[in-house]
């Protein structure tokens, strides 16, 4: 007989390993988002609010303007029409519109969270990138490669460009760790689907639009592989056996480049055909200029010294951000380096050392040497750009050396090593005291940098120096020494086998956190966007007027923040774009718009010049052809329109034309010596003549012009024209833009040095204007059979990789 047995089946519970969960990588990734959110909580728990950014806030119109364009135009646009009287997005680089993660935000959020949360989403991208960098390419615990990326998530000379909204710079910052991490992977185990992915790195850079930064990123990259074949090669003492890593590393380049020559080439011939202002070169000065001086080096050590928002008294003419890498990063890199002298080890060393030789410009003999002999350097300025490389090279130092010591290496050490460490330390120790002595005596730093500081000859840079030395940078010093001694008797702890090496990662994280964070703070400012888009109803009632029929607008000065125009849906003739034509700068008279001040201003007997308001009515030559219709003018807190009755429409006629040398046509509208109305000067002979002198003649009866649609890619009028002759298209003169009469394509002429005349004959017709890149169809041809090619291709190897893991 069976036994019965009547003991009931009680579920097994699962217990919890806490233990374990700190061997998970998704539990550190967890933490760097929960950092993230601390350091930005005040932006992302106040969804009315906007990260202040100081060029972000000179750039919202275009911002609003390519939000507006996708959202109610569904088009890319081609022209950007809000500012400087209208110019090519594409061809003179319309920021970060081709890139993946700016369309996205752009797309699903209003313009002033969007702004911000591309920047906080990039904090964070940095850090999984590095911890995955760490974890993957280096072979680290997760908690060591969580250190790392926090030290580099957090470092001010990536978090502190947030203030002055250089975005650009901060998006290669955080795909930095992405690309070595495919580069290195690529080297030791050359793999077509890694090159594909180092390609798909470099390409996402140069779509951030930021050309510079990414130049700086393949230079690290060609001395990263330089080194490696050069150490290949000693060891193997074959050429065969660099020749795979070689070939891949070079294809990854060339293939990178190919992805986004949709970004990178119509901007580079823009400039190389010289239609930019950036087309010429500007010298040695020029190229140098925003460099890091002395200031700004010392600062690398303390940060209060010379380069914080309200107390920087260096030699450039301002500063809005810092280099300042964090006390731990470049303690513990420097102890690295100590510890194991290897040809890695000195190669990322000798980053760090580059990047602050070359960024401190003049001062030193690299930037000499690399302006004459590397290809780019003149073309370039704010050669300070690369201190990235210093702050990710100090960044893996450090995290080497905490690999080094969670692997159990200082516990291993010999008595005779241990010793020697011991005093080390020691004389690290007192080194670290006695600097921090001598720079509390700001009679001993005045007499170091007196000879070589320019500023410190400055009265009013002197006194902010003074005031801030005392007040500032001493207690900081002093903080930054207790970080340090603490830090390094922690160590000193760890290997007496007095510290767990866990309570040491741990207090030198939380050391770090407090170091970085205090420094980051003063660059994270949120403010009320209202101010910025609020639209006064003078705006309101002018964005009205715009959909009868375009003009501009000439702000005076104080009544909009500069490119201020854009943000309300109206155009102005002002602003500011680092590949402005050059025509039209030379028409309106260089940056300061003298050309458009052209008989409103007027001077007094003491120098001092005033606005004459009677001259506003009829405006001035400049004004008048620019289509600039209404002044914009700001009395106490009420910002007022005055119309230019003056003011020529968007399309005019004139009866005659003559031919001008562009050099000539500046002071011959300045003199009157032609008529604006009834003349158009061309740069050369039309091929058609219709007043075979060209002589002027009398204008009998206006011209009618009919909008009928007016959107960033085309724009298409009905005319009704009384006699043959030419219209005057205010438009600014690009050979990109097509015109068609009655749906075919005329002849462009470039008119009044800035602007685009054609032949027009009597009767009714309808114009269109269509705006195009030059060089788009050229890089379309190379870069969208390319993503194709490498989709098809990480298609195929994912659904392999998954038939794999599905036999397995």
């Amino acid at each position: 007989m069976e036994k019965k047995t009547n003991k009931s089946i009680e579920p097994v519970k699962k217990k919890i390993d806490f233990k374990g969960l700190f061997d998970k990588s998704w539990v550190y990734i967890i933490g760097l988002a929960l950092i993230t959110t601390v350091l930005f909580g005040s932006f992302l728990f106040n969804g009315d609010k906007m990260l202040f950014g100081s060029d972000t806030i000179g750039g919202l119109d275009a911002k609003v303007f390519y939000k507006n364009s996708l959202d109610v135009y569904h088009q890319f646009p081609l022209w950007f029409s809000p500012r400087l009287s209208g110019m090519p997005t594409i061809d003179a680089m319309f920021g970060d519109a081709f890139y993946p993660p700016s369309f996205m935000f752009f797309s699903i959020l209003p313009v002033h969270r969007a702004l911000g949360m591309r920047l906080v989403f990039h904090v964070f991208l940095a850090g999984l990138f590095f911890f995955l960098l760490l974890r993957k390419g280096f072979k680290t615990s997760p908690f060591v490669a969580f250190i790392g990326a926090v030290f580099y998530m957090l470092n001010p000379e990536f978090v502190s460009h947030v203030y002055p909204g250089h975005d650009g710079k901060m998006f290669v910052i955080a795909w930095l760790p992405f690309v070595v991490w495919m580069l290195k992977s690529l080297l030791e185990k050359p793999k077509l689907l890694t090159a594909t992915f180092l390609a798909l790195g470099i390409a996402i850079c140069l779509y951030t639009s930021h050309v510079q930064m990414t130049y700086f990123v393949l230079w690290g990259l060609f001395i990263y592989w330089l080194l490696f074949v050069i150490l290949k090669y000693l060891k193997d003492k074959k050429f065969s056996s660099i020749v795979p890593a070689s070939a891949y590393f070079w294809g990854a380049v060339l293939g990178g480049l190919g992805l986004a020559l949709i970004q990178l080439l119509p901007s580079f011939l823009f400039i190389k055909d010289a239609f930019s202002v950036r087309g010429a070169e500007r010298g040695f000065d020029y190229a140098a200029s925003w460099s890091l001086h002395w200031p700004e080096a010392i600062s690398l050590w303390v940060p209060e010294f010379a380069n914080t928002l309200n107390n920087y008294w260096g030699e450039n003419p301002f500063k809005l951000n810092s280099e300042y890498a964090g006390a731990m990063i470049t303690l513990f890199a420097v102890v690295a380096v100590f510890q194991k002298a290897r040809p890695w080890r000195i190669f990322w060393a000798s980053i760090c050392g580059l990047s602050l030789l070359f960024s401190l410009g003049a001062h030193t003999p690299v930037f000499h040497i690399a302006y004459y002999i590397v290809p780019g350097v003149k073309k370039f300025r704010a050669c300070s750009m690369i201190m990235f490389w210093f702050s990710f090279g100090a960044a893996i130092l450090s995290s080497l050396f905490f690999k080094d010591l969670f692997s159990g290496e200082f516990f291993n050490f010999s008595e005779k090593r241990k010793k020697k460490w011991k005093k080390g330390i020691y004389i690290a120790l007192a080194a670290i005291t006695a600097a921090a002595l001598l720079f509390s005596l700001q009679g001993f730093v005045t007499a170091l940098l007196q000879p070589i500081c320019q500023s410190l000859s400055d009265s009013q840079k002197s006194r902010i120096f003074e005031g801030n030395f005392t007040k500032n940078f001493v207690p900081f010093l002093w903080l930054w020494w207790f970080f340090a001694v603490s830090s390094l008797l922690l160590l000193l702890g760890v290997m007496s086998g007095k510290v767990n090496k866990y309570v040491f990662g741990a207090a030198v994280l939380v050391i770090g956190l407090i170091d970085t964070m205090r420094v980051d703070a003063q660059f994270i400012q949120v403010v009320n966007p209202t101010p910025y888009f609020y639209s006064e109803q003078t705006l309101v009632d002018l964005k009205n007027e715009m959909t009868n029929g375009p003009f501009r607008c000439f702000s005076l000065p104080g009544a909009l923040t500069q490119s201020g125009e854009g943000i309300h849906g109206v155009e102005g003739v002002g602003g500011f774009h680092d590949n402005e034509l050059r025509w039209y700068r030379q028409f309106r008279g260089d940056q300061q718009d003298r050309n458009y001040f052209d008989n409103l201003i007027g001077t007094m007997a003491d120098g001092k010049q005033y606005l004459v308001p009677e001259n506003l009515k009829n405006g001035n030559a400049f004004l008048n052809i620019a289509n600039a219709k209404y002044y914009l003018i700001r009395q106490g807190e009420q910002l007022l329109s005055i119309k230019n009755e003056g003011a020529l429409g968007r399309i005019s006629f004139t009866p005659g034309y003559i031919v001008m040398d562009s050099s000539r046509i500046v002071d011959a509208l300045h003199s009157g010596a032609y008529d604006i109305r009834k003349t158009v000067a061309l740069m050369k002979e039309p091929d058609q003549k219709p007043f075979g002198t060209g002589s002027p003649v009398s204008l009998d009866k206006p011209l009618s012009v009919r909008w009928e649609k007016y959107t960033p890619n085309l724009r298409r009028a009905a005319v009704s024209v009384q006699q043959d002759g030419f219209l005057r298209i205010s438009e600014v003169y690009y050979p990109g833009w097509e015109i068609r009469v009655d749906s075919k394509p005329v002849k462009v002429y470039q008119s009044d040095l800035s602007w685009m005349a054609i032949n027009i004959s009597k009767g009714d017709h309808v114009v269109e204007m269509l705006p195009h890149s030059l060089y788009l169809k050229k890089a379309e041809m190379v870069s969208f059979p390319l993503m194709l090619l490498f989709g098809l291709y990480w298609l195929f190897e994912g659904i392999k990789r998954a038939r794999k893991r599905k036999k397995q």
